[in-house]
Formats: structure tokens, C-alpha cells, sequence
């Protein structure tokens, strides 16, 4: 059993409230992780106030060096990192080695931009100047999601910190021990005491201190849309940045000129990390032409993989609690009931461990929750079309607007379904993850704000302009 404490100011904080994190391939417990109080919150907060000036006002590209040391320290310690990132996501060794890769790739990348967070200068008259520049905003909050936490803890973590501003991070209860890695880290690579603080504990105790805290100027969350809604309420008398992503519940449209064992590799894709993605392709919408043909490579794709209880062999990993395996579940046999049917999974494998077979189903209704809702387990549903028309108008029928697939080698055809899809992201031959160089945004009710690529550099800042009357005569 390993002890985690809280990270506040540079020093670890033990506390007398405790809770066990589980492993959810085994939900044998792995490590005990502090609670922290909302006392203990805003004293991260006093912490990252006090170190903002010193922060802030570091030469830019000083301020890089500590990112690249970041991320090598990351990889210097990828095996005791990912070893956590296991046993509190579920997550194989291998999978877990590539999030700690990520990460450093996020800080390496935004230590890269850290003296281009440029203003620009404006054409006046000849006896006026103008410009403008970006300043950090001050303490940024961050709300880490337990899917995949090393990975979107720093795609919010760096950016945050590249444009001077300090941090205080809740991870979430269920998936915290990455994250609080990820601070030991920053400490052992020289970053400066109270630049990142790293409270661990309950959404309604430290989120909502930490979301409530009137010293925080910008918040950044990933999760339900409930839990988004409810905390834009809380600081909705506060005019201050909100990043939230909130769920998706994205089409992936193969037309009948697709290149079909491409496509079939895509929409099995789904099946990483159990589904527990935001983004997953979870509506698989087939040309009625070839729905019979397309379905078979799906469903073969699908029997091959094997669930096994070791997540070093399990091609799906575990689902992270059995609250959300029962939940998983229930909308499958919510899909039977509405007049759907198995083709292949369905099932709880073992009596240990959150495990769900990988699962399609299919003959559901567009109206059905198993179409609707988003799921956030290894459950794919698909649907025929006939028609450009009729499937764009389908894909769209969704409070959510994430993310979203097109297979077809029609080029033309291609910018048409992209032009109209409402979706941040559309992926065309190749349903691939998000990466730092690249936007991430969102549509509807999916969130507001954006991740990654140099959006985040405005998030993380805020425009000031600056005019001046001067004097040109020569003297």
C-alpha cells in the first residue's frame, strides 16, 4: 500500500482523513491518498498567489527550461509513474508507458512556445502608438478527469504554466496517484515551490473549495456535463475563463467508397481504455450497401479481442469502478429492451475486476439511450443510411458536438459531410487521438473553450492594450 499526501507550496501535507484507491482490474486497494479539507485548498491557493510574481515575471524562455525538465524528469521516472497509472486506471503497463510519454510530450511542446505568447503592434497616427500583450491570468484551477489523468492533467497542466501562470490541480479521487507523481516530479525538476500544488480529495468538498475560491481566475474541467453546468452555476458571479469538456457522443460514417478495412480498424477503436474516452466513435453509421459486409469486419475485429483479468494481457481494460460496470450494463440491456440485439459481447466476463466484454449492438432506434447518452464503456452501436442527407442530419441529432469520423475517398464528398457535421473535431480515413500541435474544441453541449495547439496560450492569457501619444519631433 503506498501513502500519498498532498503537494502544497513544495512540501508534502499528510492528513488524518484518508481513502483507499482500488485497483479496478482486481478493486483489491493499492494506495491510502490525503483528503484535503477546503482549508487545506485555500492554502494551495494562498501558495500559488504568493508564487505568481516570482513566476510570472521569469524570462519566458527560462521558463521553457523548466518545462524540458519536466518532461525529463517524467521520462526518468516513466516506470514507477506508469506502474501507478495502472493500478488506479486499469490500464496495461504499456498503455500506461505511453501516457507518461505523452505527458512529457506536452510539456516539451508548450516549452517550445513559452517566448512566442507574442502582442502585436497596431498602425496608428503618426503621433499615436499601439500595442498589444498577453499576461498570465494569475492561480489557475484544474479539475482532472480519472480516465485518463496523467495525460489530460498535463494538456492543461503545461500550457497553463508556459504563459506564467501557477497551479492547483485536483485529480479525481478515483485516479489520483499519477497526478500527485506528476508534482513529484515538477519538484524534482527545480520547478519553484508553489508554481503547481496538487490537492487531492472529493468533488464536493475540495472541487467545489477549489471552483468556489475567489483567488482562482481561471478553471479548467473535464467530465460530466452535470458536474460542467453545476460548476459554471458556482461561479457564474465571477467573470473568469472556463475550460470545460463535457462528454460526446460522436458518429463515425462509412460510405460505401471507403477504404472498408481502414475503416473497420477505426470503429474497433473505440474498444481503448474500455471506451472511457470522450471522444470515442460510439455511433457507427454504414452505408445500407455494404452494412452486411462492413459488420462482419467489425464483428471479427471484436472476437478477437480477449478480455483477461492481467491488464498487461487484456486487449480491454477493466472499467474504472463497478458503479460503472453495473451502469454499462444497464443501457445494454436498456438496448434489448427498446428492440436492439446483441451481435457480439454483452456479458460480465469475471466475478473480480470491472470488466465488460466488448460489445455491438445493433437495431437500436436513434432514440434510444444506448443512441443518446454517452455511455463511457466498450458498447458500439450501429445504424444504416442511405443517404449524405439523412446521415448528416442523423450524426448531428445529439446534444453533444466533440468529436467525429468520415471514411469515404471521395474528396469532394469528404468536405461536404466535414462542412456540415457540427463537431470541434472531424477526422477524415484515420479516427485519431488528439494531439498538442492541434486545436481540440467543442461544439453544443460538449463544453466551451479549447484545449491544446497555441488556442491554449489565449486561454491561459489574458490581452491587454496598451496607446500612447508621442512625440516624433526630432530634438
Amino acid at each position: 500500500m503506498k501513502e500519498y499526501e498532498l503537494l502544497v507550496d513544495g512540501e508534502t501535507l499528510s492528513r488524518a482523513e484518508t481513502e483507499v484507491v482500488n485497483d479496478p482490474s482486481s478493486n483489491q486497494p493499492v494506495a491510502t491518498i490525503a483528503l484535503a479539507s477546503e482549508s487545506d485548498v485555500a492554502t494551495a491557493v494562498e501558495a500559488a498567489e504568493s508564487a505568481f510574481e516570482r513566476w510570472r515575471t521569469i524570462d519566458p524562455v527560462t521558463r521553457g527550461h523548466y518545462l524540458r525538465d519536466i518532461a525529463a524528469e517524467l521520462r526518468d521516472q516513466k516506470a514507477i509513474i506508469a506502474q501507478r497509472h495502472t493500478e488506479e486506471t486499469g490500464r496495461s503497463l504499456s498503455d500506461s508507458e505511453r501516457s507518461v510519454e505523452y505527458a512529457a510530450e506536452y510539456f516539451e511542446y508548450y516549452a517550445g512556445l513559452t517566448h512566442r505568447i507574442n502582442g502585436e503592434t497596431v498602425p496608428l497616427s503618426h503621433e499615436e502608438f499601439d500595442y498589444t500583450r498577453r499576461e498570465p491570468l494569475g492561480v489557475t484551477g484544474h479539475i482532472i478527469p480519472w480516465n485518463s489523468p496523467l495525460l489530460l492533467g498535463s494538456r492543461s497542466i503545461a500550457p497553463a504554466l508556459a504563459c506564467g501562470n501557477t497551479v492547483v490541480a485536483k485529480p479525481a479521487k478515483l485516479a489520483p496517484m499519477s497526478i500527485l507523481e506528476l508534482g513529484r516530479a515538477a519538484s524534482d525538476a527545480g520547478l519553484p515551490d508553489g508554481v503547481l500544488n496538487i490537492v487531492s480529495g472529493s468533488g464536493s468538498t475540495a472541487g467545489e473549495a477549489l471552483v468556489t475560491n475567489e483567488n482562482v481566475r481561471e478553471l479548467t474541467f473535464t467530465g460530466s456535463k452535470q458536474v460542467g453546468l453545476h460548476i459554471r452555476e458556482l461561479v457564474s458571479d465571477r467573470l473568469i475563463p472556463l475550460n470545460l469538456e463535457l462528454g460526446g457522443k460522436s458518429p463515425n460514417i462509412v460510405f460505401a467508397d471507403a477504404d472498408q478495412e481502414a475503416a473497420a480498424d477505426g470503429a474497433v477503436k473505440l474498444f481503448t481504455n474500455a471506451g472511457q474516452s470522450c471522444y470515442a466513435g460510439t455511433r457507427l453509421f454504414i452505408a445500407d450497401e455494404i452494412y452486411d459486409e462492413f459488420i462482419d469486419r467489425v464483428v471479427s475485429r471484436i472476437e478477437e479481442m480477449e478480455v483477461k483479468r492481467d491488464s498487461d494481457e487484456t486487449d480491454v481494460s477493466a472499467l474504472i469502478s463497478p458503479s460503472a460496470q453495473s451502469e454499462v450494463a444497464s443501457y445494454v440491456e436498456s438496448a434489448v429492451e427498446s428492440g436492439g440485439s446483441i451481435t457480439t459481447g454483452g456479458r460480465i466476463p469475471f466475478e473480480e475486476g470491472n470488466f465488460y466484454e466488448p460489445t455491438l449492438v445493433e437495431n437500436v432506434s436513434d432514440n434510444a439511450a444506448v443512441s443518446r447518452e454517452e455511455i463511457f464503456g466498450p458498447v458500439l452501436a450501429a445504424y444504416r443510411f442511405d443517404s449524405e442527407q439523412e446521415v448528416v442530419e442523423r450524426a448531428n441529432d445529439t446534444e453533444y458536438g466533440l468529436y467525429a469520423g468520415v471514411w469515404t475517398t471521395d474528396l469532394d464528398r469528404a468536405n461536404r459531410i466535414t462542412e456540415h457535421i457540427e463537431a470541434g473535431t472531424v477526422t477524415v480515413n484515420n479516427y485519431a487521438s488528439p494531439i498538442p500541435q492541434v486545436p481540440f474544441p467543442a461544439y453544443k453541449q460538449s463544453g466551451i473553450g479549447s484545449e491544446y495547439a497555441t488556442a491554449a496560450l489565449n486561454h491561459y492569457t489574458k490581452l491587454k492594450n496598451v496607446r500612447m501619444k508621442v512625440d516624433r519631433t526630432l530634438r
